[in-house]
């Protein structure tokens, strides 16, 4: 029988799922705040692409991007991260936020000011200006 399959733990299963309840509580706490924020950062870089669009900055910012990853790695270190999850998270969340402002600030150049497939259905008023971006 597969795991899948049983849905009655044994008394020693059920007493280490209880004894792991409240850490998984947390996580899970965490985890959705997590996705919050970085929804929060990809809604304000969207921001950012409309303001360089309509003000003619260069997407890229390769400054701005340096000050920031050293920043980020920085605080990874004081709150005790692995240098390498820090730097690949910090690198994987610029190249995404880059990607998607570059192609907002294309869409724009073209005059398609639609908002973004991506954007919040249920109506959040932030998510009224369209587009993505990086380290802004």
């Amino acid at each position: 029988m597969s795991t899948e399959e049983r849905t009655v733990l044994t008394p020693a299963e059920q007493a280490v799922a209880d004894g792991l309840a409240p850490f998984r509580a947390r996580l899970d706490q965490i985890d959705a705040q997590l996705v919050d924020l970085l929804g929060e950062r990809f809604q304000i870089c969207r921001e950012v692409a409309v303001h360089k669009s309509e003000n003619d900055i260069d997407m890229m910012q390769p400054g701005r991007v340096e000050i920031v990853r050293a920043r980020y790695l920085q605080h990874g270190a004081e709150v005790d991260l692995p240098a390498d999850f820090t730097a690949g998270f910090f690198d994987l969340m610029i190249d995404a936020t880059c990607r998607a402002e570059d192609e907002l600030m294309a869409r724009l150049a073209a005059g398609d000011h639609q908002p973004p497939a991506f954007s919040n259905p249920v109506g959040d008023q932030r998510q009224k200006v369209a587009g993505e971006g990086g380290a802004s």
